[in-house]
């Protein structure tokens, strides 16, 4: 094995790693934080039964509509369409705190979506894997709760248990518990960059179309469907926009193409923050400027 491979399956490890980690930490920290009480009562809101059709089929359809619409390179195309069928990520709640989203709101529908996620990604993939048979092969369910599942929800329920059982510690346990999370999400970007660096080169402008249109149409789609309350508009739009690189990585790694699928899923996550940028600066003004008035 040459030196390249081994780099490139090191790179690959290092990035499971830290994502796998991101994962359970913070689901630690929204037990910590959010009590499960709280998380019932989100969904019953009607912002919660509006969100999931949208994350569940509007995204995905957004997703097949670009595809055919633009003249996009089959691995790229095909790294969009997994992301929209890959929604659930645990660390949109970051966003959304940042935000002033709804915590709450934000924690039901990283759970639902993430089990949603998982039940249909086999159905997701075999109709990927009927447009690109190449790239993509569907991991086992069993697999997929493992490496996605049972790594937040874990974490979530022992962070709820703690915070009903000792609720200064946990109150205490919050606070180094985030800036751990913080550490290892920081040091998780570094890696994607690093990763994504070499691959920009490959990025044409129909790509960067793509990408734009998906994660501001993703966004809008979801703020709309929020409803009149500003922080469940915000809540909706970044769950409808970040899908989970836990999936990706998931199905990248029972793929031939694995090793192919990395680099340009690590491209997509940082063009994707690129773009979502003006979305998030527009938002965070016009919160702000309803919180006054």
């Amino acid at each position: 094995m040459d030196t390249g491979v081994v780099a490139a399956l090191g790179l690959r490890h290092a990035v499971e790693f830290a994502v796998q980690h991101l994962v359970v930490l913070m689901g630690f920290v929204l037990g910590l934080a959010v009590d499960a009480s709280a998380v019932r009562r989100a969904m019953r809101l009607p912002a919660y039964a509006r969100g999931l059709p949208t994350v569940l089929l509007g995204v995905p359809l957004l997703a097949l509509v670009l595809v055919h619409a633009l003249p996009l390179p089959p691995l790229a195309a095909g790294i969009i369409l997994l992301m929209a069928v890959s929604p659930g990520v645990p660390s949109v709640a970051v966003a959304s705190y940042r935000q002033r989203g709804d915590l709450r709101l934000t924690v039901a529908l990283s759970l639902t979506l993430s089990l949603a996620a998982i039940l249909l990604l086999p159905l997701s993939l075999r109709l990927l894997s009927d447009f690109f048979p190449a790239v993509f092969q569907a991991p086992p369910t069993t697999r997929l709760i493992q490496r996605v599942m049972m790594p937040f929800l874990v974490p979530l329920i022992a962070g709820w248990t703690l915070r009903a059982w000792r609720p200064a510690l946990a109150k205490r346990l919050l606070r180094p518990m985030l800036w751990l999370f913080k550490a290892v999400f920081v040091c998780a970007v570094l890696a994607l960059l690093f990763i994504s660096g070499p691959r920009l080169h490959v990025v044409n402008d129909w790509m960067l179309l793509g990408m734009l249109v998906m994660t501001l149409g993703s966004a809008m789609m979801g703020h709309l469907a929020g409803g009149p309350q500003p922080e469940d508009r915000t809540a909706l739009a970044l769950a409808a926009v970040f899908g989970n690189p836990s999936i990706a990585l998931a199905v990248a790694s029972v793929s031939d193409q694995g090793r192919r699928l990395l680099p340009y899923i690590c491209v997509y996550l940082v063009l994707r923050t690129l773009a979502l940028l003006p979305y998030l600066l527009w938002n965070k003004h016009h919160v702000l400027r309803h919180g006054r008035t």
